[in-house]
């Protein structure tokens, strides 16, 4: 498979650098003609529509760069998995490793409660550990990332162990190495967050095993999932609803946040077993 991009500074695949490097490339291998002939085929509107998402993207890596320096820890990049060591059989199931902003997660946050410290959050599909790290910034009782992917399983335990910020709330991070249809969900309350990790099917399968454990030890649980891409809100959504154990929450609509790459359209459902028997 043709692949466009480079190797981040540990070694594994990312889609997210070099974007103003290959169109000058392409530029020189094409002409100086070629942007005009783009335009032809491709219509002004849907050639503003494609540069901006450009301009969007590159903004954001950067940002996400920058957060990373200042942090001292490597979370960027839209990391590909067809040159990873991965766990399990869902390789080709999986979505490619994009880490979620830390306005988009802040705004996301605002709708669960303030007190979380008997909760485990978990970020099924974690990557590089970004989510993980944002979230450490909450009262959580514990906080976990599931993530099949080897290389990015190890980059997420070294950032874990460099990241250092006083405004941190838990210290208790760690990830799992394993296939998210395979993970077993602790007994705590729990916080599941899903960025659109994978396909619909893997999905219905991790929700379904957290279901099966919600009814086998009934305990506080919020679902969050968001998408920016595949239109994965428009399945996730229902299947959740479908489910019968969940209460959607009204939610307000996402801004579009300069350190995201793409707007992110999510939801947030909540199971309180005390509601039910009251």
């Amino acid at each position: 498979m043709a692949m466009t991009g480079r190797q981040d500074r540990q070694g594994v695949y990312d889609r997210s650098s070099g974007r103003l490097g290959r169109a000058l490339a392409v530029l020189r291998e094409r002409g100086p003609m070629e942007p005009f002939r783009l335009v032809r085929q491709h219509g002004l509107r849907e050639s503003a529509r494609f540069v901006g998402r450009n301009v969007r993207h590159m903004i954001a890596d950067r940002l996400a760069r920058r957060w990373d320096r200042a942090h001292g820890v490597d979370t960027a990049g839209s990391i590909q998995l067809a040159m990873l060591d991965v766990v399990g059989p869902n390789r080709d199931k999986g979505n490619e490793c994009v880490c979620t902003s830390p306005k988009s997660f802040g705004f996301i946050m605002k709708n669960l409660p303030r007190d979380l410290s008997d909760a485990t959050f978990i970020d099924i599909g974690s990557g590089k550990s970004r989510t993980l790290l944002l979230a450490s910034h909450y009262p959580f009782k514990a906080i976990v990332g599931v993530e099949f992917a080897r290389e990015l399983v190890a980059i997420a335990r070294r950032n874990i162990a460099a990241y250092r910020s006083p405004s941190q709330m838990c210290r208790t991070l760690f990830v799992v190495e394993g296939d998210a249809a395979a993970y077993a969900f602790p007994d705590t309350p729990l916080v599941v967050y899903f960025y659109n990790p994978f396909s619909k099917d893997v999905f219905d399968t991790v929700l379904d095993n957290l279901v099966a454990s919600l009814r086998e030890t009934p305990r506080r649980c919020f679902v969050v999932y968001g998408s920016s891409s595949h239109q994965a809100i428009d399945w996730a959504r229902p299947a959740i609803r479908a489910s019968g154990m969940f209460e959607e929450l009204a939610v307000p609509r996402m801004p579009g946040f300069f350190d995201a790459v793409r707007r992110i359209d999510y939801a947030v459902f909540r199971f309180d077993p005390a509601s039910r028997s009251a």
